[in-house]
C-alpha cells in the first residue's frame, strides 16, 4: 500500500520531468489518484507507465494549445490538441458547468484527445457544484457486436452523477461492456482469471484467460451493445471524429500514433427544476431506503450506484493505494534510467 500523498508527488514529478506542462500534470495526477482511491485500479495510477511511454513516443502532446469554441449559450467544442484527455476533459467540464450556472445547462464535445481514465472524474465535478453531471467517451473497437463475429464499437463508458445530502454524490460510472479492457490487462498482469462470460477469444469462443481475450461481451446482451452505439454517436459523430474501427487502438497500434479520441460532457442545473437543497434531501431519503431493503444474502447488503467506490475511498484514504508489481517495476525502472531523484522510487 502506498500513501496518497506519496503517489501524488511521484506522479506529478515524473510528468513534469518528461516535459508535461504543470497544469496538465496536475490534472492527470489528480485524476489518477482519485480514480485509484475509488478502487478503480484499472484506470488509476497503474496506467502511469503507459502514459509515460505515450508521451515519450509522441502520441500524447505534453504542451497542448487547447482551443475552445462556444457554439451557443449552452454548447461548445474543444480541440484537445492530442494531449492528455484528463486535462482536456476537466477543461471541457468546467466550461459546461459555467454555461449551466448561467443558462441552466452546458454541453461540450472534445476531439483530438486521448485516453482520459474514468468518466466519474468529470461527472463528479458537476455534481459537487450541485448539478447533474454527464461524461462519456468512445474507445477503440473491443466489444463483440450483437449477432456479429467481430468488434465494431468500443467499451464506450458513460457516467451520470447526482449531488446527495450528507455524502459524496451518487455516481454511476460504467462501461457498456461487462468489463473494461484495462480490467483484462490488470488480470493478465496479476495472473488472475477473468470472470467467465465477459470475454471471447479471436474465434469468438468464451474464455476466462486474459491472455487469450480478444473481444469483450456487452453488458445486458444487445442492450449494452445499443447503449454503446448511443455513446458512439454522442462522442464520435457529434464531435465529427473517427468512430468504431477507425479509432487508433490504445494498445494494439503503435504507441507513436495519435488516437484522436472524442468525449462528451454535460452539466444540468438542478435549480432550474427543483431546489438543489430539496433534491439532495430527497435523494438522500431515497438511497437510504434502498440501502435498507432486505438483502437476499445478509452478508451482501443492497447498494446504490457508487457505494463500492465510496467504501474503497474511505479505506484507501487511511491505508493507502495498492499498485501492481508491474506498475512499481515500470515506474522505478523509468526513474532510474532517466536519473530522477531516488526519493521518487516506490
Amino acid at each position: 500500500m502506498y500513501p496518497m500523498a506519496r503517489l501524488k508527488r511521484v506522479c506529478f514529478n515524473i510528468l513534469i520531468g518528461i516535459g508535461v506542462r504543470a497544469d496538465v500534470s496536475h490534472e492527470v495526477t489528480n485524476c489518477l489518484i482519485e480514480t485509484s482511491l475509488r478502487g478503480v485500479d484499472s484506470h488509476g495510477i497503474n496506467l502511469l507507465p503507459h502514459y509515460i511511454n505515450a508521451v515519450m513516443a509522441g502520441r500524447i502532446n505534453p504542451n497542448p494549445d487547447f482551443k475552445f469554441r462556444k457554439t451557443s449559450a449552452t454548447s461548445g467544442i474543444l480541440d484537445a490538441d492530442h494531449s492528455f484527455g484528463h486535462a482536456a476533459g476537466s477543461l471541457a467540464m468546467k466550461k459546461a458547468i459555467m454555461m449551466s450556472e448561467r443558462f441552466g445547462s452546458g454541453f461540450v464535445t472534445v476531439y483530438n484527445s486521448s485516453h482520459f481514465s474514468a468518466c466519474s472524474y468529470y461527472s463528479l465535478q458537476a455534481a459537487r457544484k450541485d448539478m447533474i453531471g454527464i461524461a462519456a467517451t468512445h474507445t477503440d473497437s473491443l466489444m463483440l457486436s450483437a449477432r456479429g463475429k467481430r468488434a465494431f464499437l468500443g467499451t464506450n463508458p458513460i457516467s451520470f452523477t447526482f449531488p446527495c445530502e450528507g455524502e459524496e454524490p451518487v455516481c454511476l460510472d460504467m462501461a457498456t461492456t461487462q468489463v473494461t479492457w484495462n480490467h483484462v490487462k490488470k488480470a493478465s498482469q496479476s495472473g488472475q482469471r477473468l470472470r467467465y462470460g465477459v470475454a471471447v477469444d479471436k474465434e469468438g469462443r468464451t474464455t476466462d484467460d486474459p491472455d487469450k481475450a480478444a473481444m469483450l461481451l456487452p453488458m445486458g446482451d444487445y442492450k449494452g451493445y445499443a447503449l454503446g452505439f448511443v455513446v458512439e454517436i454522442l462522442c464520435g459523430l457529434l464531435a465529427n471524429a473517427a468512430y468504431g474501427p477507425d479509432i487508433v487502438s490504445m494498445y494494439r497500434d503503435s504507441i507513436s500514433r495519435k488516437r484522436k479520441i472524442a468525449h462528451f460532457f454535460g452539466a444540468i442545473n438542478i435549480d432550474n427544476f427543483i431546489s438543489a437543497k430539496v433534491f439532495k434531501k430527497r435523494l438522500k431519503e431515497m438511497v437510504s431506503r434502498m440501502r435498507s431493503e432486505p438483502p437476499a444474502d445478509p452478508a451482501l447488503p443492497v447498494l446504490v450506484p457508487g457505494d463500492p467506490e465510496k467504501t474503497a475511498q474511505e479505506i484507501r484514504m487511511k491505508n493507502g493505494i495498492p499498485l501492481t508489481e508491474e506498475t512499481v517495476r515500470g515506474i522505478n525502472k523509468f526513474i532510474i534510467e532517466k536519473g530522477f531523484s531516488k526519493k521518487l522510487l516506490l
